[in-house]
């Protein structure tokens, strides 16, 4: 029968093999490798030994399974059925995550040497940014076999100067994601990620209301975060916008930042009572429907 190898990991983010597969806690059965994790660029796992004690070890140890997250945001793999390793292994690398972009995720993972000097790094994950479908940000790692693995943050993020922030934690750097917004359709906004054009956000959203203010309109939407079953914060995404008669039937509602054209859809007997509403309207490139909306007096 085939020896299998049990993997963990210590709080140093340092590999401990228990070569015999039993569940015993002593310490002649485990053995701690000295090194750090890498992955390469088609998101493979690997353990890069820094000093091995012996010819049982190899120099490249590399692993294969699932990724996810933690609620505190540290990096999990856990292990499949491959080779020698045993199935269901779960590897908990203490990871911090410093940077986001349209493709990529990127952590920040220390290691300890046995010189008691210490090695900081950081770990690269490529694939897209999504949200799931209770509007909480994710990324999904590419895997060998065209699915993906789910990495979830299970804050709320923000928005702040038309970026989408987001903190896990009041000690740590927030991350933040630069894009620009724009209408999808009825009950979905999206937020289109600098420098990409198959990654970004695609948000549930109330449908699109109109705010005057003065002299000024506004398209708002409200899109909810559900944190949990109990816990449920709301963003608003407002467009500034502004009118453009096309006689008496119709106008136009020119949104910014979005840049694209809305045609409002006005009724005759409305009109007559000296109050406007609109019932429909249209995205002018692709003739998307928006819905209805806030009335309006003229």
């Amino acid at each position: 029968m085939k020896t299998k190898v049990s993997y963990e990991v210590d709080p140093h983010n340092r590999l401990i093999i228990k070569r015999s597969g039993a569940r015993s806690n002593l310490k002649r059965f485990r053995k701690v490798v000295y090194g750090r994790f890498r992955t390469d660029n088609k998101n493979r796992l690997y353990y890069e030994v820094f000093k091995s004690s012996g010819t049982t070890v190899p120099q490249k140890i590399e692993f294969s399974g699932r990724y996810s997250l933690d609620k505190t945001h540290n990096l999990i793999y856990k292990l499949n059925k491959w080779g020698n390793q045993c199935e269901g292994n779960r590897l908990r690398l203490r990871t911090k995550i410093i940077d986001t972009s349209g493709n990529e995720i990127v952590f920040l993972s220390s290691s300890r040497l046995s010189e008691g000097k210490g090695y900081i790094g950081t770990m690269k994950l490529h694939g897209l940014w999504q949200v799931d479908r209770t509007n909480r940000l994710k990324f999904g790692v590419k895997r060998e076999d065209k699915k993906s693995d789910i990495l979830t943050l299970f804050n709320a993020w923000k928005i702040n100067n038309n970026e989408i922030v987001y903190s896990y934690s009041r000690n740590e750097k927030a991350l933040r994601f630069k894009g620009s917004w724009v209408i999808r359709k009825r009950y979905r906004l999206g937020y289109i990620l600098e420098g990409t054009i198959d990654s970004g956000f695609n948000f549930r959203s109330s449908l699109g209301q109109i705010v005057p203010k003065g002299k000024k309109i506004y398209l708002r939407f409200d899109v909810a975060i559900d944190i949990s079953k109990r816990k449920r914060v709301k963003r608003k995404i407002i467009f500034r916008c502004r009118f453009k008669a096309r006689g008496i039937k119709e106008a136009v509602l020119e949104v910014s930042p979005c840049k694209r054209g809305v045609s409002l859809r006005l009724k005759k007997e409305i009109l007559n009572k000296r109050g406007i509403s609109y019932i429909e309207s249209f995205f002018r490139d692709r003739e998307r429907y928006l819905g209805g909306g806030l009335a309006l007096r003229w």
